[in-house]
């Protein structure tokens, strides 16, 4: 029997990580690029938030992004952490 990935496995959690500033978190993406680029997933900067597509439980990625955000020496009261729907698709109860 073939196995098909879920189509959840294969379509990532998006996050949205919300600075105080549109300064701020182009300021901050500019320096931690590389590292999301390889360990959390493709990020994008929209304003003052950066959404980033990664393939990482939710617990294994909050750990990550804080552990970052602390090493960047960014205060905990200057952003926000939350999960957003984009990449989310309906899928009809079987």
């Amino acid at each position: 029997m073939v196995k098909l990935r879920s189509i959840f496995e294969m379509v990532p959690n998006t996050w949205g990580i919300k600075f105080e500033t549109r300064e701020k978190a182009h300021d901050f993406y500019q320096e931690s690029i590389k590292y999301y680029e390889e360990t959390l997933g493709p990020i994008t900067v929209n304003n003052d938030t950066w959404y980033i597509g990664t393939k990482l439980s939710d617990e294994e990625f909050k750990t990550k992004i804080i552990e970052l955000l602390d090493k960047l020496n960014i205060p905990k009261d200057q952003y926000t952490i939350s999960k957003t729907e984009i990449g989310k698709f309906w899928m009809p109860e079987a």
